[in-house]
């Protein structure tokens, strides 16, 4: 019997939401989320669970599968998520030199699928590659001169989306495992130079958005820079240079605030999540639409 299929496919796992929690009181714990309302032209504030923020609904769900229509989620990014959260609790406590050879690999794919599952990418992913398998499937003479064989007039992908129901828009869905498992991006970013960026409480805090991971520059620049926060006062970072880690690092460490935030602003889907209220008034200034 297949296991249960979830229908909430979350692009941010929880566990990188939950250090931004708030208890306004005992047994409670909330996350709040900003956005820039359109309709009211205001900044806005959501308040809820973790559950509640950076899902969509059967985002990656397969129209069908042996393993259940949830099994991109459930099978492939379920242990991503897990092991990456594993890794991630060991950079925190001893930082990257302490991470094994597996663990450094578990938190690059983790980095990886972030981007990997943004609902952006995975609805191109489902038209744009669907179409592409669909013209070329349509345009193979082998295939036309087989159906006319057969005495099938319709196009191939016509004929295979009835046979097999969405096969194709499976087929193109399934490719963003191929985009985590990429050995070029990931081998490029595990052998990056890896640092975990502590900030006091002067300093001020991080904020997070529902695109958490920072990238600057092309995964194969000199200059290619990852960020994630990991909570409000300590973020992961990677460098292709050395030079640019040790500047990173070495940064003052509001400047270094400042400079993240601004990036996580920038490049928000829709929330940024805060756990100090004084940040209000300086996402007011950098959700509100430009110009």
């Amino acid at each position: 019997m297949l296991k249960q299929e979830s229908k909430n496919h979350h692009f941010v796992p929880q566990f990188l939401l939950r250090p931004w929690e708030v208890e306004p009181r005992p047994g409670q714990r909330d996350l709040r989320g900003y956005w820039w309302d359109q309709t009211r032209i205001a900044l806005a504030c959501k308040v809820r669970g973790v559950r509640s923020f950076c899902f969509q609904i059967d985002l990656l769900t397969l129209r069908d599968h042996p393993l259940g229509r949830d099994a991109i989620e459930r099978i492939f990014f379920g242990p991503i998520d897990t092991k990456g959260a594993a890794a991630q609790d060991v950079l925190m406590r001893q930082g990257p030199n302490e991470l094994s050879g597996d663990q450094r690999c578990d938190f690059a794919r983790l980095l990886l699928s972030l981007e990997a599952r943004r609902p952006l990418v995975v609805n191109r992913l489902r038209t744009m590659l669907r179409d592409h398998l669909a013209s070329e499937l349509d345009a193979d003479p082998e295939i036309r001169a087989a159906m006319v064989e057969q005495g099938i007039s319709e196009p191939a992908s016509s004929y295979l989306e009835k046979q097999h129901g969405s096969l194709l828009e499976d087929s193109a869905l399934t490719i963003v495992q191929n985009l985590v498992e990429n050995p070029e991006i990931g081998g490029q970013l595990i052998n990056a130079h890896w640092g975990v960026r502590r900030l006091d409480d002067l300093d001020g805090s991080l904020v997070l958005s529902d695109r958490p991971l920072i990238r600057i520059h092309g995964y194969d620049k000199p200059g290619a820079n990852w960020v994630l926060p990991m909570n409000p006062h300590a973020a992961f970072v990677a460098c292709n240079d050395q030079a640019n880690l040790a500047k990173l690092m070495g940064l003052s460490g509001q400047r270094f605030v400042k400079a993240v935030n601004v990036s996580s602003a920038a490049q928000a889907e829709r929330f940024v999540f805060c756990a100090d209220q004084s940040h209000e008034q300086w996402l007011n200034t950098h959700l509100r639409p430009k110009g």
